[in-house]
């Protein structure tokens, strides 16, 4: 018996065909679009280029994007695309090889999800949970970026694993009988900070802080073994740290720490500023199509709120939320640690659904949730039909197809909510992964008004007449030019671009944006030739642009048929 009331009573372990389940769903889900969506801008581009850059100068110490320094975050996630474009051609990898690790951090933290459910709830109580938590809007959009967040969210989830064994479950439980847990635990925040900082840090702390308090078990803080982890984790967190803060004279500690962490928590940083309940409000889309079963998660979570498994849940997710509702910056992916205890406690209100439902105040929060996932159906097919008019796009078969399967799950979960269960679960995910299928893995890589920086590649990987061409750009200064047209590419202006090209007659191609081709034309003086032209939407600036691709009149390049190097 704990302060609490109600003792823990273990659940039991995810089976294997539970595992292999979650697995199979989360896979379907996640892989289209890994290999067919071209690179997205900024982040995206940034983090794949210093990786390139890495492989090609050797040095896997100091971050680079270009020549610029990129000190806002260590060094772990480039260390891990390198690591997976080896099998792919190294620095001339498709960007698909670069979202390796992002695909494994969200798959393998639906897994563990899962884990953590069927200790605390019972296995499909967990296989649910990890189920729900890939298909989610927000994990899988950053399952198909090259970025920090998904593999952040599996150090965070893997710590939370281990704590919870640490903590929660009873002396003398099987689970118990492990004694490795300390070391998963800090073996993960140490891996946490050589990702992203001390993001899982601080929601780690806040985790056990609470959950001490209220269970007010203070001596469950030796069994983490904190001396012997502390080493552990500095040693997995901070030795890198540690050598590029020597190796810049302390300019990795100012950038990523001062402006990169302190600045985002003290005001918005770089126009991401946020309304009040941001995160919140966010849910209704971010967390889809889950949204439709937190109702049920959050009366389950008052039904058992003295629990100490839902003590320990609340623990993890409250503070750590709040805290990103207090913060100056606001974008959605920061609180994407804790979404994998907003998906247990949805498998858990699945479970409990005929008990939750059977008073007046279930069905009220119920409702009122399953109303809300109603209008975050409206708003992503709004959403969608609003993004193709204003990138000036076609409403192409594969859009509306999009827009059919985002009908056909908003109809299947609708059916399934009436009376939620375990095997009406399966059924309801089945359109939601054909949703992933038909709008991730066809209609959005080939909206090509999307991607002009693959446009101009897709020209450019045709061109013919030099061994080695270079590049420049005027008035589309996007990274992902840099991740196509290689390292070396000029990201400047129309003078720069004449400029470029008088030093680059023979093999200079230089891509200019038509409200630089004035400034370009009278800067450089000659006859330039045409070898293409793009049309798009720069996304970040939100502005339509028309591309020149040109080259030197006396040029001896042109078009060719092969196509060849990176998608």
């Amino acid at each position: 018996m704990t302060p609490l009331g109600t003792g823990f009573r273990p659940a039991g372990k995810l089976g294997i065909a539970q595992g292999l389940f979650v697995l199979w769903i989360c896979a379907l889900a996640l892989f289209p679009g890994q290999w067919t969506m071209p690179v997205t801008d900024r982040d995206e581009a940034r983090y794949s280029q210093a990786a390139t850059q890495m492989m090609e100068t050797g040095d896997y110490v100091d971050i680079r994007f270009q020549e610029d320094p990129r000190y806002v975050k260590p060094a772990g996630i480039y260390w891990m695309q390198v690591a997976s474009t080896q099998p792919f051609g190294g620095p001339d990898a498709p960007i698909g090889a670069y979202r390796i690790p992002s695909f494994l951090g969200v798959l393998l933290t639906s897994l563990v999800t899962a884990m953590i459910g069927a200790r605390a709830f019972g296995g499909a109580a967990g296989a649910l949970a990890g189920v729900l938590l890939s298909l989610t809007l927000l994990a899988g959009a950053d399952a198909r970026m090259a970025k920090t967040d998904s593999m952040l969210m599996l150090t965070g989830t893997l710590s939370s694993l281990a704590l919870f064994q640490i903590l929660v479950q009873p002396k003398g439980s099987p689970a118990r009988q492990f004694r490795g847990w300390p070391l998963v635990f800090w073996l993960a925040n140490g891996l946490a900070v050589l990702i992203k900082g001390p993001i899982i840090s601080i929601m780690t702390v806040l985790t056990i802080l609470f959950y001490v308090a209220f269970t007010r078990d203070w001596r469950a803080l030796r069994r983490l073994r904190p001396l012997p982890g502390l080493l552990v984790f500095a040693l997995v967190g901070f030795s890198w740290i540690a050598l590029i803060t020597f190796q810049t004279e302390g300019e990795f500690l100012r950038e990523s720490v001062g402006h990169a962490f302190l600045g985002k928590v003290a005001e918005g940083d770089d126009d991401h500023g946020g309304w009040p309940f941001y995160h919140t409000s966010m849910l209704a889309v971010m967390f889809w199509p889950g949204t439709a079963l937190l109702g049920l998660g959050v009366a389950a979570a008052w039904v058992r709120r003295r629990e100490p498994a839902m003590v320990f849940l609340l623990s993890w997710l409250v503070p750590f939320f709040v805290v990103y509702e207090i913060v100056g910056t606001k974008l959605p992916h920061y609180v994407l640690p804790v979404y994998p205890a907003l998906a247990l406690l949805c498998g858990l209100g699945v479970k409990e659904a005929p008990r939750l439902l059977s008073g007046f105040g279930g069905k009220l929060v119920h409702g009122l949730f399953l109303l809300i996932f109603i209008l975050g159906c409206a708003a992503l097919a709004g959403g969608l039909w609003y993004g193709v008019q204003d990138l000036e796009g076609e409403m192409t078969v594969w859009i509306w197809a999009t827009i059919g399967t985002l009908i056909a799950a908003a109809l299947a979960s609708i059916l399934f909510l009436r009376k939620p269960s375990f095997s009406g679960a399966t059924y309801a995910a089945l359109p939601i992964v054909a949703f992933y299928a038909v709008f991730g893995g066809v209609a959005l890589p080939r909206f090509e008004p999307m991607w002009p920086s693959h446009g101009i590649w897709q020209i450019a990987q045709r061109i013919e007449g030099c061994e080695r061409i270079n590049a420049a750009t005027a008035g589309y200064r996007e990274p992902s030019n840099v991740f196509y047209l290689g390292t070396k590419t000029e990201l400047t202006d129309g003078e720069g671009a004449a400029a470029f090209l008088r030093r680059n007659r023979r093999c200079g191609l230089a891509v200019v944006e038509a409200r630089e081709m004035e400034t370009f034309t009278a800067a450089y003086g000659r006859p330039v030739r045409s070898l293409g032209t793009v049309r798009g939407t720069n996304v970040s600036k939100g502005r339509a642009m028309e591309l020149q691709l040109l080259v030197a009149e006396d040029s001896p390049l042109r078009l060719g048929d092969t196509r060849q190097g990176r998608l």
